[in-house]
C-alpha cells in the first residue's frame, strides 16, 4: 500500500451518475441503457462510487434477487464492479464488494454472486482469492460479443 491514501465510498445521487457510466464504459466490455443508470439511483447501498484520494475510480452496482416462488434464497447479484486500471491493486476493489457482503448480511442475504468472462483470467482469479467460488459455465452469456462471450459463475456463500 501506498501510504497516504484514503479510500472512500459514496452514494450514487443524479448529481454522479454520470461518474458511474464513464467508469463502466472506460472498464467494461459492454454498456448499459439509460434505463439501467436510472434504476442505478434506486438502490440504495447495493451502488457505490469508489473514490481514490478524492477522484473517482471505480463503481459497483447490484441488484437483489428475490425468487417468486419464495422457495430458494434472496441473494445479491454483483451487476459490474469496475475499477480504473491504475488504480487496481489498492484495495479499491475489494472495498466495494466487502461493503456489498456487509449489506448482504444485514439483509440476511446469504448469497452474493456474479459472471465474469472466461477471458478475464485476472477476475476470475481476483473473485476467487477473496473468496469466491467458481461454478458453472454459461455459454453465450454475453450476447453482444461476437462470437457470443461464455462465463463463470461466482459465488460467495456467507
Amino acid at each position: 500500500m501506498v501510504p497516504n491514501i484514503k479510500i472512500a465510498l459514496d452514494d450514487l445521487t443524479v448529481n454522479n451518475i454520470g461518474v458511474l457510466r464513464r467508469i463502466n464504459s472506460v472498464v467494461l466490455p459492454t454498456s448499459y441503457s439509460d434505463s439501467w443508470y436510472k434504476d442505478s439511483l434506486v438502490v440504495g447501498e447495493l451502488a457505490k462510487l469508489a473514490y481514490f484520494n478524492d477522484i473517482p475510480v471505480g463503481a459497483i452496482r447490484c441488484s437483489l434477487e428475490t425468487p417468486p416462488n419464495h422457495k430458494d434464497q434472496t441473494r445479491i447479484y454483483i451487476m459490474t464492479l469496475a475499477v480504473l486500471s491504475p488504480y487496481r491493486g489498492y484495495g479499491i476493489g475489494r472495498k466495494l464488494v466487502d461493503h456489498i457482503l456487509e449489506q448482504a448480511k444485514k439483509m440476511f442475504v446469504k448469497e452474493v454472486y456474479c459472471h465474469v468472462w472466461v477471458e478475464n483470467e485476472d477476475a476470475l482469479n481476483w473473485y476467487q482469492h477473496i473468496g469466491f467460488e467458481k461454478g458453472d459455465l454459461v455459454a453465450g452469456y454475453y450476447k453482444k460479443m461476437t462470437p457470443a462471450g461464455d462465463a463463470y459463475i461466482l459465488r460467495k456463500i456467507l
